[in-house]
């Protein structure tokens, strides 16, 4: 019976000032939202970076010097583009300490209003004598490598397996579909080197404009370290011997995705903290007023003879249930709006992102809610001891004044 008349008090409490409590509750949803929406944006974006790194299969890429942003935007956020350096640069790779593995590939802007999407993608060709990226995966889903004007699509090219796409008036097959991973490779597709030359070489009377391909000229060199060297070296031996070029590794990836998310982070952080440190004197005062409201019914409760302890955990749970009603509401309301419009907010503030594993999101959303509590806990504790301090006829006669 104690339980339940714990219970039915608390409801009986938090309904009559219902208004009052939205309030705090609307403050801990916020807090709770501002600071998990931080969280999910660095922790997908650094995921998605991984995951998208893993199913390269490389640890770092060479590229020409001054078309290293557009390489960025390439692989980042799947902005399209086109640019080549000569092939002699993989052949010097290929050969320095510390490579295990070289591979060289040709970035391809395709035309606007291609037959599998409104706006242009990127090809990406790739050697498939030298390839350590797209052969293992092909050997382990397709079973077998490319044969010729087949073609390996991102997760969000439109098409069918075994549906045609047609690029440059060249005719292409879709053999397979890489997963998802938030980042460029998306919206990318990947052929055989020998079926982009062909590809250039019947454009000129097949589409509406040339494609200029030179079998001199590659766009970049993926790059498998053996471990003999430390990765920095080897980018230092790199750079240092071939001034044309740039190397973005993992490491350097991740960083520009910081970068780019560090303005977005901080406002949240800080308005997670401006308005943390408003609720917790609200919550107190809220707690007070409740308090001085309630003196006649805390009297009557002690006189029929409930323990201090009883008033102090009642007053003390109230707010922590506020906070945590609040910070339950922040957390599904961030998950939601995430999950529903992940692809504008990744365009809009031009990151990859792919959602961390459940136990990542269900673990950053228990502690931070967790955190909310505490917050209110100890927003009301000062509150909470003075009710439980009251004198109960005291209170009653102040309650009925």
């Amino acid at each position: 019976m104690k339980e339940v008349g714990f219970g039915r008090l608390l409801w009986n409490g938090i309904r009559k000032r219902m208004l009052r409590n939205l309030a705090t509750i609307f403050c801990f949803a916020f807090v709770t939202a501002s600071i998990l929406s931080a969280n999910f944006l660095v922790g997908g974006a650094q995921n998605s970076v991984n995951v998208g790194m893993n199913r390269l299969g490389a640890d770092m890429l060479v590229v020409p010097q001054q078309f290293a942003t557009q390489t960025e935007a390439i692989f980042l956020t799947g902005k399209p583009s086109m640019f080549f350096f000569n092939s002699s640069v993989y052949e010097n790779v290929s050969v320095m300490p510390g490579v295990a593995k070289a591979s060289p590939q040709l970035f391809i802007a395709t035309l606007n209003n291609a037959s599998c999407c409104s706006l242009p993608v990127q090809l990406i060709g790739f050697n498939d004598t030298l390839d350590f990226t797209v052969g293992p995966w092909l050997a382990q889903q397709l079973g077998r490598p490319l044969s010729q004007d087949e073609i390996l699509v991102g997760g969000l090219i439109i098409g069918e397996i075994g549906g045609h796409l047609l690029f440059y008036g060249h005719d292409f097959t879709i053999a397979g579909r890489l997963e998802l991973t938030g980042m460029g490779i998306d919206t990318s597709i990947f052929i055989r080197s020998e079926d982009a030359f062909v590809m250039a070489y019947e454009s000129a009377w097949k589409a509406v404009q040339k494609l200029e391909l030179d079998s001199s000229q590659i766009s970049a060199v993926l790059v498998k370290l053996d471990g003999s060297l430390s990765m920095d070296d080897v980018i230092n031996n790199i750079e240092s011997s071939m001034p044309e070029a740039k190397v973005l590794s993992h490491n350097y990836l991740a960083r520009k995705v910081g970068d780019q998310l560090s303005g977005t982070t901080s406002v949240l952080l800080l308005t997670a903290t401006a308005v943390t440190l408003v609720t917790i004197p609200l919550v107190a005062v809220v707690s007070s007023m409740i308090v001085n409201e309630r003196k006649r019914e805390i009297g009557l409760l002690r006189a029929l003879g409930a323990s201090k302890r009883f008033i102090f955990t009642m007053t003390l749970v109230e707010a922590m249930l506020l906070a945590g009603i609040g910070a339950l509401v922040g957390a599904l309301g961030t998950i939601l709006i995430m999950v529903n419009f992940q692809g504008l907010i990744a365009s809009s503030l031009r990151i990859p992102f792919l959602w961390p594993p459940l136990s990542a999101v269900m673990t950053q959303s228990l502690s931070i809610g967790l955190l909310a509590v505490a917050i209110g806990g100890l927003a009301a504790l000062y509150p909470a001891v003075r009710s439980s301090g009251l004198d109960p006829y005291a209170a009653i006669r102040s309650g009925e004044a």
